[in-house]
């Protein structure tokens, strides 16, 4: 009977001896697999600019809106790496895009290292020959420069413009390695330029309009005040006699009021005109005056001098 309890004892141990060998050889054959993985390529692209590729726009003061950008790309894996620059839109339209307008600006772009135009106008860029691949070992860095400009047209209102690209990085041979988003924009900002058209003349920057005779009752100037704006704008409007056209520096006055279009415009204090807007404006304001009363004045030349500002709103 002892020796009945001890072989089934025995029989145990070889099992759990079995089970430990096995365990041993698993990882022998593992470890043995990693010897001979082949080094790999690891790109990651990495914007230096950030996501957001923005063009800040003054369409009253150029007609150009470009810009470079950068894409920095790493080779973080243990083999060699070569690739080209690719740009997909993932089957957005082309052209860039106001929220709650219909148009689209179209826009080139262009890969500086070449240079290649990687403009995506139909949804992708098309693959060049002459693309010339870039060729990263394990730890390097490559600076891609790109020129991103924008076929600005009259019109356009103030407020963002943008298109959300892929840039990509591929394997000559179509083979996607890495993938970035980015935001393509024109920012149009909000500005607005006043000036005069008609007859008058200039001294020392100053416009000068002659009235005249001064006659009781109303009269055109045949001048016109107009403003450019990319979205609404307040025009301020100031006499520095209070309404009223002086002789020199004496005490007589004529009173006299200021049309501005359709507006009469109160001259005894500071005026404003404020036009409110989403879109781009062309207006015209034609100018009138109406004399007061030149009744018991004394005989001379009068005038007053009123400014106007325009400031986008």
């Amino acid at each position: 009977m002892p020796g009945a309890r001890f072989k089934p004892a025995l029989a145990l141990l070889a099992t759990a001896a079995l089970i430990l060998w096995g365990t041993s050889a698993a990882a022998q054959n593992q470890g043995q697999g990693m010897s001979n993985a082949q080094p790999r390529c690891g790109l990651v692209v990495e914007s230096s600019g950030g996501d957001q590729w923005i063009i800040h726009h003054d369409p009253l003061a150029s007609s150009q809106a470009v810009k470079q950008f950068d894409l920095e790309v790493v080779n973080r894996g243990d083999g060699p790496c070569t690739g080209v620059a690719s740009v997909d839109l993932r089957g957005d339209p082309f052209g860039l895009a106001k929220e709650g307008e219909t148009i689209r600006l179209p826009y080139s772009f262009v890969g500086e290292d070449g240079p290649i135009d990687l403009t995506p106008r139909t949804g992708q860029n098309q693959r060049r020959p002459e693309s010339r691949p870039f060729n990263l070992r394990p730890g390097e860095r490559e600076i891609l420069r790109f020129t991103f400009s924008v076929n600005v047209t009259d019109g356009l209102a103030a407020g963002l413009y943008s298109q959300t690209v892929y840039l990509g990085i591929t394997h000559p041979n179509g083979s996607p390695w890495a993938e970035r988003p980015v935001t393509l924009g024109l920012h149009v900002s909000s500005t607005a330029l006043i000036g005069l058209k008609g007859e008058f003349t200039r001294s020392g920057g100053v416009a000068n309009i002659n009235l005249g005779a001064l006659v009781e009752g109303d009269r055109s100037l045949n001048t016109t005040l107009y403003v450019l704006s990319t979205s609404g704008y307040s025009i301020s409007i100031s006499s520095a006699n209070g309404g009223r056209l002086r002789q020199g520096q004496t005490e007589w006055y004529i009173p006299y009021s200021l049309g501005v279009g359709d507006r009469r415009i109160d001259l005894s204090r500071p005026s404003h005109l404020d036009v409110v807007s989403m879109r781009r404006r062309f207006d015209d304001y034609p100018l009138s005056v109406t004399i007061g009363s030149t009744a018991d004045q004394r005989a001379g030349d009068y005038s007053d001098t009123v400014t106007f500002t325009v400031a986008a709103i």
